[in-house]
């Protein structure tokens, strides 16, 4: 025996389109804790498998990326700047070069 299925109407979410605020209303505020996770890409190496099994401790893999190349620092996988890595005292760091133009 087939479900009986029929739709629900709840008329507090029906609008009219264009009446009403937007979630955020402009208030970005409400956003300035949210957490994100930004990630670095330094640059990217081709291996085949024989050479990935071979390596050892020690080993040495060969960038893309010339050490005085910006690197990308990424938000859910998108560029969103870039910079150079620099050391912070026992870390690496990122000091941000470039911004996206407004409008990008």
């Amino acid at each position: 025996m087939k479900p009986s299925t029929h739709a629900i109407e709840i008329p507090e979410l029906h609008t009219n389109g264009t009446e009403g605020q937007s979630i955020l209303s402009g208030n970005l505020d409400v956003v300035h804790s949210v957490k994100v996770k930004l990630s670095v890409r330094v640059g990217e190496t081709v291996v085949n498998i024989g050479e990935l099994m071979q390596m050892k401790e020690n080993h040495i893999l060969k960038l893309d990326t010339a050490v005085e190349t910006p690197v990308d620092i990424l938000l859910e996988g998108n560029i969103v700047a870039r910079g150079l890595l620099v050391a912070v005292d026992d870390n690496f760091g990122v000091q941000i070069t470039e911004l996206p133009k407004a409008g990008n």
